[in-house]
Parts: C-alpha cells; structure tokens; sequence
C-alpha cells in the first residue's frame, strides 16, 4: 500500500468514527504527520512512515 492511500483511509476511519470526541484532524503532509485533535484539548500525532516495521510511542 502506498502511503498517500493509507493517509486516506486514515482520515476515512477517523472522520466518520462516532467513538472518538474528535474535534480536528490536522494532516501535514510536509512531514507525514496526522495530528488528531479531542474536544478534551488533548492532542495525538501520528508519523507515517513506510518502511516495513512498526513502533509504538507514549509521548
């Protein structure tokens, strides 16, 4: 999968989730972040990266 088509389909399930208290999706794609805003103020980014392996990060 391409990476433009997985941000794509990132932001397709994030924006029509009803489980998330979403208030703004923010995608830079300068540097393959999606920043994903709540209605609590609190803020989560996602890096997307293609390279075959995975990671998970506390912030």
């Amino acid at each position: 999968m391409k990476k433009n088509e997985f941000k794509d389909r990132l932001f397709e399930i994030l924006n029509e989730t009803d489980e998330l208290p979403i208030q703004d999706l923010d995608f830079d794609d300068k540097n393959n972040t999606v920043n994903v805003y709540l209605t609590d103020g609190t803020r989560f980014s996602v890096h997307i990266k293609n390279s075959g392996h995975w990671f998970l990060y506390h912030v």
